[in-house]
This record gives C-alpha cells, structure tokens and sequence, in this order.
C-alpha cells in the first residue's frame, strides 16, 4: 500500500513487528502506470517507513548554493555517513570533488560507486580519491591550497561508541585533534563553507566518544570568527546509521550514532 500515509504504514508495521513474517511494499501507482515498475517489483520496507511522518524532501536550491560549480572536499568520504554525502554532493555537479579518506579499500568502493553515477548523470565533475588522515595537517594544508576548495564537509570521526571506549587516545587524535586540524586548515586557505557533521550523542555526552564530538563542535564554534564572515560555518548532524530490523529476520536493533 504505497499510497497511505507515514503514520498509517508505521501502525502496519508495529503490529506486524511480533510476527514471524517478511514485510514488503508494493510500487506506487505512478510506476505502475508509467510502467517503471510492475506489481511484481515489491521491495523491503526502508528506513524512511518508520520515521512516523512524512518524508521532508531536502531543497535543491539550498543543497546546490554551497555544491554546484564548487570544489568540494568530503573528509571520511569512504565512512557510512561520508560516503552517502559523496553521492549526494556528486548529483549537484560540483566541479571538483575530493574524497578524503584514512582506509584504502573504503576510498576504493566508493570512488568506483562514484565513477558509475558519474558515467550514468553524465556528469562532468573530476574526482580526486586522496589517502590520509585529518591527523596530517601539512597533508590538508596542501590539499586545500592545491585543489583550491570551497566547501568542507567534515565527515571522518570514529564514531561506534564500544570501540571509541577501548580506544580514548584514538578517539581523541582523530575527533578532536583531527577536527582542530581540518578547521584551521580551511581558515589558512581562506574556504567559503565548512560544514561540521556531528552526533546527537554530543548533546550531554554520557560516553567517550559523545564527548570528543562535543569539544569538534566547541572547536568550531570557537575558532568560526576567524572564518569568512559571509558563509554559514557549521552544522550539527543527527545521522540514522545502521539499522538490523526483527521483523526482517533479525534479531535487534543497532544503533551506533
């Protein structure tokens, strides 16, 4: 029933949480008669049937100010969170887009994910897969300079609370130094946008790693007067990661951030 309201689906699918069966949609009724789709084509239930309203459709307008014909740099661009920003950033046809990312094989999927969106919207923007860390200022300077970037979405962050817990010294390298490191380098270079992606765990932090994202977030905060006063600097993101549903054959839920 693809055509019933957020709040009805949701109602659905609560009373159907304790049964032992598989949920699944059918195509709207546009896709049938279009023929984009056929009845046979149901499909799992995504996240977005459980937000309990309906969905806000994110303003073009707004997204492509700070993208579109801009040189962009995504820090953890090869993360959960970072990667789904990289596809976002890459439909609004930025010039430049840089994926900066710690770990080989994440910087590999999604530069190749990446270069197949490119290829089907037929886009002209260059990617440029960089490896390091927001731990290397000198690396960052050179890449703000080299690239001439514009925009920063500052993405990389450990982010699973037990492995943060276990490893403090790492969390706090990587948070809040990295953080520190990416924010000035941007100053030196002079940068339009810098847009902070942070966690509702930094409200009120009650672990580690909410704590390293609340001092990122004070960092910002403290050294935004040095930034180009015209811009919006930064932004706090409550991100819905990874999600392992009962009612699809699973047996809890996670939810790391």
């Amino acid at each position: 029933m693809p055509s019933i309201s957020q709040s009805i689906k949701q109602s659905i699918i609560s009373k159907l949480d304790t049964l032992p069966v598989t949920v699944l949609t059918l195509p709207s009724m546009p896709e049938l008669i279009s023929g984009e789709k056929h009845y046979s084509d149901v499909k799992e239930i995504e996240i977005e049937d459980l937000l309990g309203r309906e969905i806000i459709p994110p303003r073009v307008d707004l997204m492509s100010k700070n993208i579109t014909a801009k040189n962009i740099l995504i820090s953890g661009a090869g993360g959960s969170i970072g990667s789904e920003l990289c596809r976002q950033v890459l439909k609004q046809s930025p010039t430049k887009l840089i994926l900066f990312e710690l770990s080989e094989f994440n910087l590999y999927q999604i530069e190749k994910e990446l270069a197949e969106i490119k290829k089907q919207l037929n886009l002209n923007t260059i990617i440029y897969p960089i490896l390091g860390s927001v731990q290397d200022k000198n690396l960052l300077d050179e890449i703000m300079v080299t690239f001439s970037i514009q925009t920063v979405y500052h993405a990389a962050a450990y982010k699973h609370v037990p492995l943060v817990e276990y490893n403090v010294i790492e969390g706090v390298k990587n948070n809040i130094i990295g953080t520190l490191n990416i924010v000035t380098a941007a100053i030196d270079a002079d940068i339009e946008t810098f847009v902070l992606i942070s966690t509702d765990k930094a409200v009120r932090p009650t672990n580690i790693m909410g704590a390293t994202k609340r001092l990122a977030e004070m960092i910002l905060q403290a050294l935004s007067a040095q930034l180009n006063q015209k811009k919006n600097y930064y932004k706090y993101g409550q991100i819905w990661k990874r999600f392992r549903f009962k009612w699809l054959g699973c047996s809890f839920v996670q939810t790391t951030d």
